[in-house]
């Protein structure tokens, strides 16, 4: 008798487990889909945030460079290089968690 009992006890457990396990996997797959979305208009923003970042950066290396100034091309090198690390940076990022 004790081992019928021993054993409905494991039998209804182990059910009670695996409806727990897909509310847990439900709740993990809306969070992913949630978090992702949220990840794909943050990456398109601050690509918005890098453009807007290129036309600032051409508009100062060329009022450096009407002015006269001689050292336009480390303005421009900066800037560029500048531009090119965060829209790597961002890429990266994106691949890595999308």
């Amino acid at each position: 008798m004790k081992r019928i009992l021993m054993t409905a006890c494991l039998a209804g457990s182990s059910l009670l487990a695996m409806a727990q396990d897909s509310k847990i996997n439900q709740g993990l797959t809306k969070a992913t889909e949630q978090v992702s979305g949220i990840f794909d208009t943050a990456t398109k923003l601050l690509y918005a945030v890098c453009a807007i970042m290129a036309i600032i950066g051409a508009f100062h290396v060329y009022s450096k460079w009407t002015s006269g100034d001689p050292d336009v091309t480390k303005a421009a090198a900066g800037w560029i290089g500048g531009l090119i690390f965060v829209g790597v940076a961002i890429t990266i990022i994106r691949a890595v968690f999308l």
